[in-house]
């Protein structure tokens, strides 16, 4: 059985005429007539009473009418839904990042690319727990960019052909821990505390928390001892104004408790981490939504060179 059909049989009945019924769905009036007589074979039942003028239904064919009709809506319907979520997917712009970027960073970095670009419905993935994995969802397709933080001095594993990238902006990864009785930091690195200290990071390579060269270069003869890991700055930041252990944690989220006291600097100013926020894309993949989208990025990227130079 074939929808077409069921749409011939739909027609037929309110027209009342194979003539103008074949003319209504575009074929010639045979062609039509042995459609119908290839669904009464299919029914196991004649639909049509060919006798009269206009043509009636059977009794069959009337009991045959609203189960046609059910069916040609439900497929127009299931049709329309798929059509309609192809066509939300292939217009979505596709992020994956760290969970700290998509709270602190991305909402605002979107609003103000609203006024230059045309997409409107994004996913933003954190689910990954490698830099590798990142930069794996990027090679299979399965997003179109990935924003991170990244050591300028200790550059990503990524090969720039595949991966070209470009810097969005730039943020400072502040050592901090809860206070102690005193109002001082719990551990104070330049000290060099000879006990383990907890810290809130799984120092990796390839962790997405670009801190363990940079820890390694200044506390290398420090004993760090993992407690917790979470992509999620708000996380690390609850657990260390709790008193679990140090965090590295962007100064865009802490700035106030650093003020309030809630948390306090492990060490000066001058130990921050500084860091890019770069967005990659994966030069195999050239949909047009994307290439537009990167369009805007790197004239934006220009623009911002250029008003440096100048000033």
């Amino acid at each position: 059985m074939e929808i077409k059909w069921l749409r011939d049989f739909l027609v037929l009945q309110a027209e009342g005429n194979f003539r103008i019924a074949a003319k209504v769905r575009g074929v010639s009036q045979p062609a039509f007539s042995r459609r119908i007589q290839a669904l009464e074979v299919w029914i196991g039942a004649q639909l049509i009473d060919r006798s009269s003028q206009p043509s009636q239904l059977t009794a069959a064919g009337k009991m045959f009418l609203p189960v046609a009709q059910q069916i040609v809506d439900l497929a127009e319907s299931g049709k329309a839904n798929v059509q309609n979520q192809v066509l939300a997917e292939a217009e979505q712009m596709r992020f994956s990042t760290l969970g700290t970027l998509s709270q602190i960073f991305l909402p605002g970095w979107l609003k103000g690319l609203q006024p230059f670009i045309d997409a409107n419905q994004f996913v933003v993935k954190t689910e990954y727990v490698t830099i590798l994995d990142y930069f794996s969802a990027l090679e299979s397709n399965a997003v179109d960019f990935f924003i991170s933080y990244l050591d300028p001095k200790r550059d990503a594993q990524s090969d720039i052909s595949v991966f070209p990238f470009l810097t969005l902006g730039t943020e400072s990864l502040v050592p901090v821990t809860s206070p102690n009785a005193k109002g001082k930091a719990r551990w104070w690195l330049p000290d060099q505390p000879k006990e383990p200290i907890p810290c809130l990071h799984t120092l990796t390579d390839n962790s997405p928390w670009p801190i363990k060269n940079h820890m390694n270069s200044l506390y290398n003869n420090l004993i760090f001892k993992p407690v917790y890991d979470s992509s999620f700055a708000a996380g690390l930041r609850e657990m260390a104004i709790q008193g679990f252990g140090l965090a590295w944690l962007p100064h865009t989220l802490i700035a106030d408790d650093l003020t309030t006291g809630k948390l306090v600097r492990a060490a000066s100013a001058t130990d921050d981490l500084r860091v890019d926020i770069r967005i990659y894309r994966c030069a195999k993949y050239t949909a047009p939504r994307v290439e537009k989208f990167w369009r805007v990025l790197v004239q934006q990227a220009a623009q911002r060179h250029a008003t440096v130079t100048q000033a």
